[in-house]
């Protein structure tokens, strides 16, 4: 395969021509990101936190170590989503008397998508994710859970879902699907553009760590549960833990 047919292949429809360079705030956004970015790498490079962080939590198998990363990136993507939530908001108390406010009416349908999709799969999940890997071998007496190694890799799935949803924002206009992301919105006579392919996809791959996190811990709670606990036993976190 020539370059032609491998490109395509990893980046969809994305060209330099779908890159939202005439929306000022998605440029404006983009620009803070990069820097922010670029200013968090320079810090844990200059205070060499690279090599714990490696060691110590990004390839940990210790479910506590990975319930509280699932925490902190909730925590980051709340800030993400929360960020939505005020443009949405200050959107709707300037557009009145015949005035459209700030935000064009394909823009806040991006705005309002990227809100309910970042709330919803990116916070809310891992938050109650990261808690029931901390808490739910605790509860029952295990050492940890019944699939150490694929507990680190789900979290990875899930960031690199969150990556992606993130990255979606500036390699063209974001999904105009609304959350549910149901047809005909979700169509291509409705979404027509780039951004849309990647929020499929950043949902493909967080969904894929989201059902190995649960596979893993029905496995945990059916079969590791300490000697002499019952099902009736069981505490009624660890309950609504395996009917989640």
């Amino acid at each position: 395969m020539n370059a032609d047919q491998i490109l395509p292949l990893i980046f969809g429809r994305l060209t330099l021509e779908a890159l939202p360079l005439h929306e000022p705030i998605l440029v404006v956004t983009m620009i803070v990101v990069a820097l922010g970015g670029v200013a968090l790498l320079g810090a844990l490079t200059y205070f060499k936190l690279w090599g714990y962080l490696w060691k110590e939590w990004f390839t940990t198998v210790d479910h506590k170590k990975i319930g509280i990363m699932y925490m902190i990136l909730g925590l980051i993507m709340f800030v993400r989503g929360f960020a939505d939530a005020i443009m949405m908001r200050l959107q709707q108390a300037m557009a009145f008397g015949g005035s459209e406010g700030y935000l064009n009416a394909h823009h806040y349908d991006q705005v309002f998508t990227a809100h309910g999709v970042i709330m919803i799969f990116f916070v809310a999940m891992p938050l109650v994710t990261g808690i029931m890997n901390y808490v739910v071998p605790l509860q029952i007496g295990a050492r940890d859970v019944s699939f150490p190694f694929l507990n680190n890799f789900s979290f990875w799935m899930t960031t690199a879902g969150a990556i992606i949803v993130m990255a979606s924002l500036f390699v063209g206009e974001f999904a105009r699907t609304g959350w549910l992301a149901y047809p005909p919105l979700s169509g291509i006579g409705y979404s027509p553009g780039v951004g849309v392919d990647y929020y499929i996809w950043a949902l493909q791959i967080a969904g894929v760590g989201t059902t190995l996190s649960g596979i893993n811990l029905i496995a945990t709670i059916v079969k590791m549960r300490a000697p002499g606990m019952g099902m009736m036993k069981m505490p009624v976190f660890t309950w609504t833990s395996l009917c989640t």
